[in-house]
């Protein structure tokens, strides 16, 4: 479980195996992986190609809301919380046949690496217990892109939706002293009378 720097741990882990195939090999090599909104690498006046990888979303795993405290001696830890992040990633560059060209490199790393190991992760998550992180492929459709780069207030451009799913956040809450319980009692009794 991750600490509340989890979420940027999370980030870093992904701009680590997006590096290690756009800029650090290929014939794009040099490419930069930003964690920046593409509105915000537009404003700051980028040139070069440079693929966006921007968390738009954090939303919780209703699945995962009720599990129970985990027991670990000499008391009850806190369950942490479920998150899913959720990532926009848009190449820019200065002409179509690149920006696709990014894009679908990026694609195929998340895609061969669905299953995010300890090569890429951020060392405090594995440090943290986290061995692994599920990436997969958000399908949308043009109405909902369009709504998130509307919220961007930038037109429409080439991009796919990624989920990270279930980075547990620990909880800061003290822990819970008490004795496990080693004996369960049922006691049952006869009804005797319905009124």
């Amino acid at each position: 479980m991750a600490d509340a720097s989890g979420i940027g741990f999370v980030s870093q882990s992904l701009q680590n195996l997006l590096r290690s195939v756009i800029t650090d090999v290929g014939p794009f090599a040099g490419t930069q992986i930003d964690l920046r909104s593409p509105k915000e690498i537009r404003r700051a006046g980028v040139q070069q190609s440079v693929v966006s990888l921007w968390l738009y979303q954090v939303s919780r795993v209703e699945d995962l809301v009720n599990a129970p405290p985990v027991r670990i001696a000499p008391g009850i830890v806190q369950r942490p919380l479920p998150l899913n992040l959720t990532y926009l990633v848009t190449p820019l560059a200065r002409d179509t046949l690149t920006e696709q060209r990014l894009l679908g490199l990026a694609m195929q790393a998340m895609h061969d690496h669905a299953l995010l190991t300890a090569d890429f992760l951020a060392p405090q998550l594995i440090d943290s217990g986290l061995h692994s992180l599920s990436l997969h492929l958000e399908p949308h459709t043009l109405e909902e892109l369009t709504r998130i780069w509307h919220a961007l207030q930038e037109p429409y451009e080439l991009s796919a939706t990624y989920v990270v799913q279930y980075v547990p956040i620990i909880s800061r809450r003290e822990v819970l002293e008490g004795a496990a319980v080693l004996v369960k009692t049922d006691r049952y009794t006869a009804i005797e009378t319905v009124r």
